[in-house]
């Protein structure tokens, strides 16, 4: 570049074309700044291209794979390193956050029951599928401690309780019943109350048999008056030679098309967390405590109720292969009325 002294105070200054160049440069970067809005709306370029993209994601508090993952990934910084600033919106109720998500109010509902995804998208709900995180294993239909029951069919006539109607808690126990020939709301007195309140009614006698989630399961144990009588989750892998598909990741569709290199990032750090829970299982259990007060549970109890639990999340990702699962899955739900509506998997599961 070429210079000129100054016999001031021997000041080196720029050629005055030099000068007419950073001007220039200047000129252009405020034009390049003013112009992304707008390459932005016509999808050239993706939020995700700019730094620290802020996406609010909504879970339901409770001591399942992927909030467990996330408050990892938060704790070790993971999310931080790769320019994503998540903030997170924790509910006791999943139809809160149903509505939430609906009303645009979180960009990825990260714990998604895999059915209420279907019910959503075929109602209209603009959202797509990132990613499958875990089957129903932490789900247990349980009794009293003196109870005689033990099987699907011994429930004929019995009163029943489930969380809620519809989701995962609902779905996998219809199918846990149905392979044993009984029909949940025709066979069995059902009804849907919260987690605590069904411990509650079994300890009074006034349900026979509940399916109920961890922590939940592990809290009615060890007041030492309920027992776990079989694992739906089992019982529908045993019958149908597939795991059922229980939790989901699913982003906003407006979201994932403006940010697909932010949300690709955001599921490759959950991959990479949920891949280092059993090796990290103490962090793990120390993050969940401080990010979830509401579970008031403490990490020692938190590293009991996960330890079974931290090797089985889904490997596989939305491949077509994976996907056409899925869809069989799906038909499976609307043969028994649990879509009211048949669903095509490839139309809103995506690979990011």
């Amino acid at each position: 570049m070429k210079t000129t002294h100054s016999t001031r105070n021997n000041e080196i200054r720029p050629e005055p074309e030099c000068n007419a160049a950073f001007a220039s440069r200047g000129k252009v970067r405020r034009m390049l700044g003013g112009l992304f809005p707008v390459l932005l709306a016509f999808g050239l370029v993706s939020a995700s291209d700019a730094e620290n993209v802020k996406i609010r994601v909504g879970i339901t508090a409770s001591t399942s794979l992927p909030p467990v993952a996330l408050y990892y990934g938060i704790k070790t910084g993971a999310f931080k390193k790769e320019g994503l600033d998540v903030e997170v919106k924790s509910f006791i109720q999943s139809s809160q956050k149903n509505d939430t998500m609906k009303a645009g109010g979180l960009d990825v509902d990260l714990d998604m029951s895999a059915i209420t995804a279907a019910q959503l998208y075929s109602n209209g709900v603009p959202i797509v599928v990132v990613r499958a995180i875990s089957p129903a294993d932490i789900w247990a239909v349980v009794a009293k401690k003196d109870s005689t029951l033990s099987k699907p069919q011994d429930f004929k006539g019995k009163k029943f309780g489930v969380a809620a109607l519809s989701g995962t808690n609902f779905g996998i126990t219809y199918f846990a019943f149905k392979t044993a020939n009984v029909d949940l709301m025709r066979d069995v007195k059902v009804s849907a109350l919260p987690p605590a309140a069904l411990i509650t009614a079994l300890d009074k006698g006034d349900l026979d048999g509940a399916t109920l989630y961890e922590p939940f399961v592990t809290q009615a144990l060890n007041t030492g008056r309920i027992k776990v009588l079989f694992r739906p989750g089992d019982t529908y892998e045993k019958f149908y030679k597939e795991p059922f598909v229980a939790l989901v990741s699913v982003a906003r569709k407006d979201f994932y098309n403006q940010n697909k290199a932010a949300v690709a990032k955001f599921v490759s750090v959950m991959e990479k967390s949920l891949a280092s829970l059993d090796a990290n299982l103490d962090v793990a259990a120390e993050a969940v405590v401080s990010g979830m007060p509401e579970l008031k549970s403490t990490p020692a109890e938190i590293k009991e109720i996960m330890r079974p639990y931290v090797k089985g999340y889904i490997k596989e990702g939305n491949d077509p292969a994976f996907v056409q699962k899925i869809q069989t899955y799906y038909d499976r739900l609307y043969e028994v009325k649990q879509l009211q509506a048949p669903v095509k998997a490839a139309d809103f599961w995506v690979k990011p």
